[in-house]
């Protein structure tokens, strides 16, 4: 038998990986992006956590929270597999149509 709170913590760290599946994260309020990796919680269980292991001052992971945006942490960028992802990344570029002053084109 399972005791309910081992049940509750691993649903909640469940919850967290899949809020993160393919995406980057953010902690807090701050601007830097950073590359995502599991790392050990509590005992077997893995939560989603910045690859650069930069700390969070808290044992509340969810200040880490997912982004699309591309990663911008120099030191994730450090890795070889980070800067190939950020590499890999295609963003949405807009098409412009330039116009000349006259309407030309």
């Amino acid at each position: 038998m399972t005791d309910p709170l081992s049940v509750l913590l691993e649903g909640t760290a469940a919850h967290a990986r899949q809020r993160f599946d393919q995406r980057n994260g953010r902690l807090g309020s701050s601007t830097t992006v950073h590359a995502v990796h599991l790392q050990r919680w509590l005992g077997d269980m893995l939560i989603p956590a910045p690859s650069c292991h930069v700390g969070t001052g808290t044992w509340d992971f969810t200040r880490f929270e997912p982004t699309n945006d591309p990663v911008t942490c120099g030191r994730c960028l450090r890795s070889p597999q980070v800067r190939q992802a950020a590499a890999d990344h295609v963003s949405p570029q807009l098409e412009l149509e330039l116009v000349s002053p006259e309407g030309s084109r």
